[in-house]
């Protein structure tokens, strides 16, 4: 098994099937909002007159682990079992958890998985860790939450535990009230996709981000990339949850344009065609799947229009809508790619930003549309779509988008809009910096449903990547009681009255909470509402749960004409005793409450009294006048909140009791409306003036009164409209009305003289031709009625395109050349900070956009998150800076030169610029002490880490390297000792003044990798760590040890030959004395070794080692001294350590490891030496360490033609047997080929750690099989 979490197998016949016995509460949201992703929640309790009332606050927080992050949204559920409602919550450091929905209090939590590191993929979006991001969803027919995580198998497809390759994903089913599995976890890797047959699921390159939907028993889930890096292609997998097997996966990116290439790493390989859609989850109508994809890697439709179901294979940039099966087996049924969608591509403008909303039918249909749907993206464009016929590509006019409407945004949109299907029909949409714009439902004369700006807030979203998407909520589906609720990335959390009064959206004042996590949607119980911030905290806002009154609530006055009046009753009955009632409020002055008909003294509990509330409009002016100000001049639905102060007699209940007032206001007259009063038309690039494409908007033009409104005229100005203007008679030629010079006209105006009927409301499509070239355009345009005159601007900006300068810092106060992507810090101290900038600047005519920034994370990183964000506007001539800063990390001394790199992806709108990746670098220079190589000039010893000592055995080097201790030891003394004393491989500083050398590895186990526990300063040198109580600083000598390897390969061994003396064996002690007596000297202070007892018996025939300590020479063997049979110490008897060195065998009770001047070698004992480099191969001929080809592959001939597991250069070379060269790699990796290609050069150095072959062959330990980059090649004889 690859792991063994908890399993709770619960499959049981039946358990799937869609019944409800009990649970489930009305007020649930299990999935990310409806199947739909409409965005209207109306079963939540959310009354307009509690949240707009100071009752409305947050009920409690909670925090949890370090660095821990939600991207999924908390999911709100009642368990079939009944109990509290819950939260489930799923986060970034793969935790699951439920908690009691209405007091945060934790009821369970388990981490099903290690979660995936970012920094082994460098893409920032998501910091730290990758976990569980794409928002869970739960069955409520079988109480099972299912979700995809990301994770590890080590040693999966290269060595180690973690690595890019390594990383995988999981899908799971786990019990809601339990956490346990109710199937084991499916692996998802090596899925391969049902369209491409070539391409196949690597999880350590894609990211599940969108959320997921179930339909039938099938729960899909869908990916995109990470930054656009590595090999990946969009995917849509389903899961079958009865047969807990994968049942279909398609991949965005298919056909010959995007063959499957196998390497790993190659930006852009595989496709591309990301599913992310700002999470989001996949639209859905229950027959079919909708989903947006971003940048594609490909280009099938080069310019010939195709329809939506012309089998495009390359679908980035696009609308899409997959047919499902009988099965749940998914494929291409139609799709839309707009017609510039090459433009967006070269100008990263993601169209997969957005999400895609089917609307609801019911309200949002017209003439030829049944269905419609709204999408939206980086592009600064909303499309307007036919769910049922998509728009293929360059179908319409022109070439153009063959769709029912595009609205120029002017702004990059993440996560597309929200929708409120009552009160006529609206959409909500938040463009980044902008304020959120609220589109309703309008009709052309043919009927065709189209959708005119009414309205927007007066607060502005944040100016950077991160806002959330829209969401509407309603008190039971009663209209007028609609709010609109945003996340912020800097405000936090934001509400609204849904329909806007007089062209804005009313702001209601909620508790302010940290900045929201990105692109969140709130997610509702029962009368709450929760979200979670960036720092991972979880907030809930809602009202006390216990209130004194119970009153009927909203409180709807129906349809009241201007100029008249209505009364309506309020019924209420007492929870609880109450002292008193103090009065009541109202937020509307036309609306009131006379205090003296509230009941003067104390309510017994269950007492009941009524009172009247006014809605008075006599005092309103009925007319529609243009330029007025005053309030209530249109008509339409109203609501305020009518709050009632009470002093109650039981303690822990509120004392405001909000209640909702709503009506809507007529006029019996005729009434002239237009919407929006400001008719933005954005901005026109001009790339030719001969071919210039005009921009199109709509506007409407409402009759609000129940009588038929007469249209007496139309004209426009350029004068202000408040200094007398001179007005122009708007014309009408060839049914094209000019509304203002020419530059702005419209078709389907009402005839003058002609009537609009009583409530109703006419769409108008306008269009803005910038005639005269580049500058900007504007017109105030009137329309006379007998319902009133309205004026409206109309407004455009005509421009040459944005032109990208851009630039890096050189470090003295200039800047380098543009083609320059290199920010090379140079060397740096340990513990030092420094910085660099990137400068951006437009050196065009119109605004350039920031498309495209993944900025570093990690030692180097941002000064700040707002430099160079995605969607940042740079003006005309100005320029925008980002500031990276290099914070090297402190370190131990005598460590290898530390080479950092990241990057910094940039792109703009600028379609001629590009991508940019910018290469950081800078090299950690750590300070270097002890004894010196002459031949390299490097120190001996490096660093090798913070150890623990033995508790139950001998230390873990034996010899000091002075007695007594040093009061001024530092690292540097003790280092030149034990290399003065006998070439030791290892020294280490304990206990500030002790210092151990030795020659056996310390064990892996014994590593503190924190180095915190060595945290004593050396007295001689207090910026240095001389151990700890127990733990022991080592440095090493890497040319007798490889670092992180097993100790065993460098355990104790039988020395072959020692100067000119060779090993004859190991021999038994002589029959009648010594096997040698010629001289037995006096051991040496720290013990004998080979070395030494070969030194004193120079000169002699032979010499050996008995009894770990015991050195004899002599000038022959005496008799009865036999060679043992085995070579084997452990049978041959020649099996005890030498006193003097661990790592040598130094003979036995009366055995001798013997040694002869000149002699002939024996068989030495097998003892393991280590990893080696394979140098002599039968039929081949070692070349040496090779770095791979800067444009591809070293060898490019076959690529791994064995199992990685197996790889070994004996078996590589046999699988390559047919080629000039051969090479292995990375440990698991075996290439061919027949020349070695450009780039890939021969490393310096004698060791491994040196050029870089150090990594084992994952099929043979003993061996070197290349490394990172790295190959060991070899060439035939």
């Amino acid at each position: 098994m690859l792991f063994s979490p908890p399993y709770m197998f619960v499959l049981l016949a039946g358990i799937f099937v869609n019944v409800l016995v009990h649970g489930l509460s009305s007020t649930d949201e299990y999935r990310d909002a409806d199947l739909q992703q409409t965005g209207y929640l109306s079963n939540h309790n959310m009354d307009p007159g509690i949240i707009d009332s100071s009752s409305f606050g947050q009920l409690w927080k909670v925090a949890f682990n370090f660095q821990e992050q939600f991207y999924a949204k908390p999911l709100t559920y009642t368990s079939l079992t009944g109990g509290p409602q819950l939260l489930f919550l799923a986060s970034s450091q793969n935790y699951i958890r439920t908690l009691n929905a209405e007091t945060g209090v934790l009821i369970n939590s388990r981490q099903v998985h290690t979660p995936f590191l970012q920094s082994d993929i460098g893409c920032t979006d998501i910091p730290n860790f990758i976990g569980i991001i794409g928002t869970p969803i739960i069955d409520p027919a079988t109480d099972i939450a299912y979700f995809f995580a990301k994770t590890y198998i080590p040693n999966y497809r290269v060595p180690g535990n973690t690595g890019t390759a390594n990383g995988v994903y999981y899908f799971h089913a786990v019990n809601i009230s339990t956490l346990l599995d109710v199937f084991p976890p499916i692996l998802i890797d090596g899925a391969i996709a049902d369209n491409a047959p070539q391409k196949y699921f690597i999880g350590g390159v894609i990211l599940q981000r969108p959320s997921l939907t179930q339909v039938g028993s099938v729960v899909y889930g869908s990916f995109g990339g990470h930054c656009d890096l590595f090999n990946y292609t969009g995917l849509v997998m389903g899961i079958d949850i009865n047969k807990a097997k994968i049942i279909t996966n398609w991949a965005v990116e298919s056909g010959p344009l995007v063959p499957q290439t196998n390497v790993l790493l190659q930006g852009g390989g595989g496709g591309e065609g990301g599913i992310w859609m700002s999470g989001m989850g996949l639209a859905t109508d229950g027959a079919r799947i909708f989903l947006v994809t971003g940048n594609g890697g490909a280009h099938q439709n080069q310019g010939t229009p195709a329809s939506g179901s012309s089998g495009c294979q390359t679908l980035g940039e696009a609308t899409i809508n997959l047919a499902l099966d009988g099965t749940g087996v998914i494929s291409v049924s139609d799709y839309f790619q707009p017609y510039d969608y090459q433009n967006m591509d070269a100008g990263d403008q993601d169209f997969g930003s957005g999400g895609i909303v089917l609307l609801d039918p019911t309200v949002f249909k017209g003439t030829g549309v049944d269905k419609m749907a709204v999408t939206a993206g980086k592009n600064g464009k909303i499309y307007i779509l036919n769910a049922n016929n998509l728009g293929g590509y360059k179908l319409g006019p022109g070439q153009t988008d063959n769709i029912l409407q595009t609205i120029v945004t002017n702004a990059a949109v993440f996560g597309a809009c929200g929708s409120y299907p009552l009160e006529g029909g609206f959409i909500y949409c938040t463009p980044v910096g902008l304020a959120t714009s609220v589109y309703q439902l309008t009709f052309t004369s043919s009927g065709i449903p189209q959708f005119s700006k009414i309205g927007q807030t007066n607060e502005i979203s944040a100016g950077r990547v991160g806002v959330g998407i829209p969401t509407v909520t309603s008190f039971n589906n009663q209209i007028g009681t609609a709010i609109l609720w945003m996340t912020d990335p800097d405000a936090g959390l934001r509400a609204w009255y849904a329909v806007p009064q007089n062209g804005v959206l009313q702001k209601i004042k909620i508790p302010q909470i940290g900045g929201a996590n990105k692109f969140q949607r709130p997610a509702f119980g029962n009368g709450r509402v929760y979200t979670t911030d960036s720092n991972g905290v979880l907030y809930c806002l809602g009202a006390p749960v216990n209130l004194p009154l119970n009153c009927t609530s909203p409180i709807d006055f129906g349809i009241v004409a201007l100029g008249n009046k209505s009364v309506q009753t309020v019924s209420c009955t007492a929870i609880i005793a109450i002292t008193s009632i103090n009065g009541a409020t109202i937020g509307n002055g036309y609306f009131s409450v006379d205090n003296s008909t509230l009941p003067t003294g104390p309510l017994q509990a269950g007492a009941t009294f009524i009172f009247p509330v006014t809605w008075d409009l006599t005092n309103v002016q009925v007319g529609a006048t243009a330029n007025t100000s005053f309030g209530n001049v249109s008509p339409g639905i109203k609501s305020t909140p009518l709050t009632i102060l009470t002093t109650n007699a039981v303690a822990g209940y509120a004392t405001l009791y909000p209640i909702s007032l709503t009506g809507t206001e007529v006029s019996s007259k005729p009434f002239l409306a237009i919407a929006p009063t400001t008719v933005d038309y954005g901005g026109i690039i001009i790339t030719n003036t001969s071919d210039i494409n005009p921009q199109s908007a709509i506007f409407t033009i409402s009759n609000k009164g129940l009588m038929a409104m007469t249209i007496t005229g139309y004209a426009y100005t350029a004068d202000e409209l408040d200094d007398n203007p001179i007005f122009i008679n708007s014309t009408m030629v060839n049914g094209t009305w000019d509304l203002g010079f020419g530059y702005f006209t419209a078709v389907g105006l009402p005839a003058i003289g002609s009537q609009v009927a009583p409530s109703s409301q006419i769409s108008i499509q306008s269009s803005f031709d910038p005639t005269n070239g580049t500058g900007s355009y504007n017109s105030y345009w009137q329309v006379w009625s007998d319902g009133g005159s309205v004026n409206i601007i109309l407004e455009g900006i005509a421009s040459t395109a944005p032109i990208t300068n851009f630039s890096i810092s050189n470090g003295e106060g200039g800047w380098l050349p543009q083609a320059n992507l290199l920010m090379d810090f140079g060397k740096v101290a340990p513990g030092s900070s420094s910085s660099q900038q990137i400068r951006i600047c437009n050196v065009g005519g119109s605004s350039l956009e920031i498309s495209k920034s993944k900025p570093p994370n990690g030692v180097f990183h941002i000064s700040d998150p707002t430099e160079l964000h995605e969607s940042q506007q740079i003006a005309v001539n100005d320029c925008a800076y980002g500031t990276v800063i290099f914070s090297a990390n402190v370190e131990e001394y005598n460590k290898p030169d530390l080479l950092l790199n990241n990057t910094w992806t940039l792109n703009t709108d600028d379609v001629n610029w590009g991508v940019h990746v910018v290469e950081i670098t800078g090299t950690v220079i750590s300070k270097k002490v002890g004894p010196i190589n002459s031949t390299t000039g490097q120190t001996i010893y490096n660093y090798l880490g913070c150890f623990q000592e033995s508790t139950t055995g001998p230390r873990l080097f034996p010899n000091q390297g002075y007695t007594p201790n040093i009061t001024a030891n530092d690292n540097n003394m003790c280092q030149e000792a034990c290399y003065g004393l006998a070439q030791y491989s290892f020294a280490g500083t304990e206990y500030t003044s002790q210092c151990y050398c030795g020659n056996t590895p310390p064990p892996l186990a014994a590593q503190d990798v924190t180095d915190a526990l060595c945290n004593f300063a050396c007295p001689g040198d207090p910026n240095d760590a001389c151990g700890g109580t127990g733990y022991i600083s080592v440095f090493y000598n890497p040319t007798e040890y490889v670092a992180g390897t097993d100790p065993a390969l460098y355990g104790p061994k039988t020395v072959s030959s020692v100067g000119n003396y060779n090993y004859l064996g190991c021999y038994s002690e002589a029959t009648t004395g010594r096997a040698l007596s010629g001289l037995q000297p006096v051991p040496p202070v720290g013990g004998f070794t080979i070395e030494s007892c070969q030194k004193i018996c120079s000169g002699f025939e032979y010499f050996g080692m008995e009894y770990s300590n015991e050195c004899y020479c002599g000038a022959t063997i005496n008799a009865g001294s036999v060679l043992q049979a085995s070579t084997t110490p452990s049978v041959n008897g020649c099996d005890m350590l030498c006193a003097g060195n661990a790592s040598e065998y130094c003979g036995g009770g009366s055995r001798l490891n013997m040694y002869q001047l000149n002699g002939t070698i024996s068989t030495p004992t097998p003892a393991p030496t280590g990893p080696i480099t394979v140098t002599n191969l039968t039929g081949w001929n070692y070349l040496g360490c090779y770095n791979e080809s800067t444009t591809g592959r070293a060898l490019s001939g076959l690529e791994n033609p064995i199992p990685g597991a197996n790889n070994s250069v004996e078996a590589c070379s046999a699988a390559c047997a047919a080629w000039t060269y051969f090479g292995v790699e990375y440990g698991d990796e075996c290439y061919c080929g027949n020349t070695i290609n450009t780039g890939a050069t021969l490393q310096v150095g004698t060791t491994p750690s040196a050029t870089g072959c150090s990594v084992v062959c994952r099929g043979n330990g003993t061996e070197y099989c290349g490394g990172s980059v790295r190959l060991n090649l070899y060439q035939v004889l």
